[in-house]
């Protein structure tokens, strides 16, 4: 009877730490946000508000969406995917980029990030968010010229997850991307130690490139503290065509775009069909 209490007192502190890893992993990895702030109308930007709601078989809740609509329905529409530790408030200058370059702009907070109610996300629930919110926005955008989805840091790995599963998507745009969470785990400790076998929600991009068609725009910065441009050329180098790239020296993780505006624009919009 001894040996039996050892054996359940040994299995229930096994499932313990396993739960707090996971735990931990949710809260590291995902790092949710709840940082608000100024809305595309403190700009004098036209929007809309919505809360979307979550199939109860991914959990249920809301997803936070800002829409901004173009002058004319005709006009390119890109869903924008923020990544963790951010909210539709902290990447608005981002989103309003997008909107001035005179695409309709769909931006979402995944749940468990800015004003909505208090939720732990993990891998699945922000895949849900994205899928759930690419159908409301081919729903809002029917007549678009092109559906675009642009992904920033851990919302490039969502983005490449959404290209790879949804109809309609004509463009994709990786700001800030990786192939998994080990990789970067690696490049910032040592090559060998064994993350892929210890990360659950690692956000491997690996075997969805290859049903990822889409022409495809990768950014990097080469001052990226947190992703290193050697990520991202594997990433690019990785991917299938048609494909391309703007990498540029200096900048920052959460800034690129700022590094060179105009050729962060011209960019964009090319890949957006906007000259």
């Amino acid at each position: 009877m001894g040996t039996l209490k050892r054996i359940l007192g040994l299995l229930a502190a096994v499932l313990l730490a396993l739960s707090l890893w996971e735990l931990a992993q949710r809260c590291f990895i995902l790092s949710p946000s709840y940082q608000t702030g100024k809305t595309p109308q403190d700009y004098g930007v036209t929007y809309q508000e919505t809360w979307l709601p979550v199939a109860k078989t991914e959990g249920g809740g809301l997803v936070h969406v800002w829409w901004l609509p173009a002058e004319s329905p005709a006009a390119p529409a890109v869903l924008f995917l923020h990544g963790n530790d951010s909210t539709l408030y902290t990447d608005i200058d981002l989103i309003l980029r997008l909107r001035r370059l005179g695409l309709a702009v769909m931006a979402i907070d995944y749940r468990g990030y800015g004003g909505g109610a208090w939720y732990l996300p993990s891998e699945r629930s922000v895949y849900a968010d994205a899928r759930a919110a690419w159908q409301a926005f081919m729903k809002l955008s029917p007549e678009a010229s092109k559906h675009l989805v642009y992904g920033h840091s851990l919302g490039g790995a969502i983005a490449m997850d959404l290209a790879a599963v949804s109809l309609g998507v004509d463009g994709v745009i990786i700001d800030g991307g990786f192939l998994s969470i080990a990789d970067i785990a690696k490049s910032h400790t040592a090559s060998w130690l064994p993350f892929d076998a210890l990360i659950r929600h690692n956000f491997s991009s690996y075997s969805k490139l290859p049903a990822i068609a889409a022409p495809k725009l990768f950014i990097h910065c080469s001052g990226d503290e947190v992703v290193p441009i050697e990520l991202g050329e594997r990433l690019y180098q990785l991917s299938p065509q048609p494909k391309t790239k703007l990498f540029m020296r200096g900048g920052d993780h959460d800034g690129c775009y700022r590094r060179d505006g105009e050729v962060w624009a011209t960019w964009v919009a090319d890949i957006a069909g906007k000259k």
